[in-house]
């Protein structure tokens, strides 16, 4: 199974310095469970610090997509000319340039499945892969979910050691982004051009009448009178041609 695991440039909330976010490193934990090797992937600069951080808790190596357009677009256009088996990721932003929300963008972009909370995985079965999501106050779930898909690591997921030198020899690879769809195709299957029509008014032009009185302490049948008149002016009463109210 080829694993890949989105790795960003974040930054400690203690110290302020570069850092792996504990989510991101749990993805890598559960990236090396299921398989011998993981690589990381990155939308942006290779001299990002937090890479090489990252990269010291088991990956073999990191692709750095440059390129036009935003995070979304690179990865998806990189992961769809050889897309992995799972794509992990970290459940939350840590104050960098990373966001929580491209992985679920990244999801919605590729169409593929995504499960968030995933504190362990299993062996896949006939291309089902079983997780174990991590719910508050120790509780866990089993689940299912079909591969290939994207998985966002719990913080409390096993995490691997660091070592400093696979850190130091890991290869930071510059990829160039691979040509883009044009946003044409990807918006015309799914919208339908229609001509303008002119929406019904809810409320006549006859509101006016009455509108906006306000009465102190008024009788019963008095205020069920405005209030009837007003109704009418509206519309949603018909001209009555019965008795008034207090009679």
């Amino acid at each position: 199974m080829r694993s890949v695991v989105l790795v960003s440039g974040g930054i400690d909330p203690l110290s302020g310095r570069p850092a792996p976010p504990v989510g991101e490193i749990a993805a890598i934990g559960l990236a090396l469970s299921v398989g011998a090797s993981a690589t990381g992937l990155h939308a942006g600069a290779v001299s990002t610090p937090a890479l090489r951080q990252a990269a010291g808790h088991g990956l073999d190596r990191v692709d750095c997509v440059e390129g036009p357009g935003d995070a979304v677009d690179r990865l998806a256009a990189f992961l769809r000319v050889d897309p992995p088996d799972l794509v992990l990721a970290g459940r939350r932003a840590c104050g960098g340039d990373d966001s929580g929300m491209l992985p679920y963008l990244l999801a919605e972009r590729l169409g593929w499945p995504l499960l968030a909370g995933v504190i362990a995985v299993g062996a896949v079965t006939d291309g089902w892969l079983p997780v174990t999501i991590g719910l508050p106050q120790g509780a866990r779930r089993q689940a299912r979910v079909r591969m290939p898909c994207i998985l966002c690591a719990h913080d409390a997921a096993p995490a691997p050691p660091f070592v400093f030198d696979r850190a130091r020899r890991v290869e930071l690879r510059i990829v160039p982004t691979p040509a883009l769809p044009s946003v044409a195709a990807d918006i015309a299957p799914n919208g339908i051009d229609r001509p303008y029509r002119a929406r019904p008014r809810l409320i006549g032009a006859t509101a006016h009448a009455r509108a906006g009185q306000v009465l102190d302490h008024p009788d019963i049948a008095e205020a069920a009178s405005v209030l009837r008149d007003h109704l009418r002016a509206l519309g949603v009463l018909e001209p009555s041609q019965g008795a008034p109210l207090n009679e």
